[in-house]
């Protein structure tokens, strides 16, 4: 495969819904070809994380969506150990649940602490391995949104004002394209 081409293909896990679609349809319509894998099209991100991680190898740019348990952790620790000498953009959808401001003490279940502490474990490791990879082309992006109207989201914090997945699709299309390396990206939207 030609570099040319691997400049403008996008690599999404979970891209048939929610944020993952969302960054699928944007960059599809900027001329970029995407790719991904969900649950819908009969990929588990982590029983078939190895084969998954395989797949990204003529991507550029790479969007880690999909979560369940600390699959993106283990992914991305998989994508840094092969590819962290090629040229490749990588952006994790993290969440401000994982920060200590961002978790909801009123939101008291087993599956959220889990969620929260998952993406905590995420966020601190990403933040370690940025430094570690200053001295190679490999650029990790950590795009930490707030609150997201989704199917997920439905029913929940229904005061708080709620980001759109396209919202999430901007921030990950700012990253891939601006000169500058954001370390983390906290989205968040005002109220109106």
């Amino acid at each position: 495969m030609s570099q040319e081409n691997s400049n403008n293909k996008v690599f999404v896990t979970g891209h048939t819904r929610g944020i993952g679609k969302a960054v699928c349809d944007l960059f599809t319509a900027k001329g970029y070809q995407c790719e991904g894998v969900s649950t819908s099209t009969g990929f588990d991100v982590v029983e078939d994380c190895d084969r998954i991680v395989d797949m990204m190898k003529d991507f550029d740019y790479i969007v880690l969506n999909a979560y369940k348990d600390n699959s993106q952790k283990n992914m991305l620790k998989k994508i840094i150990k092969r590819y962290q000498d090629n040229n490749k953009k990588v952006a994790v959808i993290t969440s401000t649940s994982g920060t200590p401001i961002g978790e909801d003490p009123d939101h008291d279940t087993p599956t959220y602490k889990k969620y929260c502490q998952d993406k905590k474990n995420l966020m601190a490791y990403i933040e370690a391995i940025q430094q570690d990879l200053f001295s190679h082309p490999m650029n990790i992006y950590d795009v930490c949104p707030d609150t997201v109207k989704t199917d997920m989201s439905d029913g929940l914090w229904e005061d708080w004002p709620k980001l759109s997945a396209e919202d999430v699709a901007e921030c990950v299309w700012l990253c891939f394209t601006s000169k500058f390396n954001f370390n983390r990206m906290v989205v968040q939207k005002h109220g109106a």
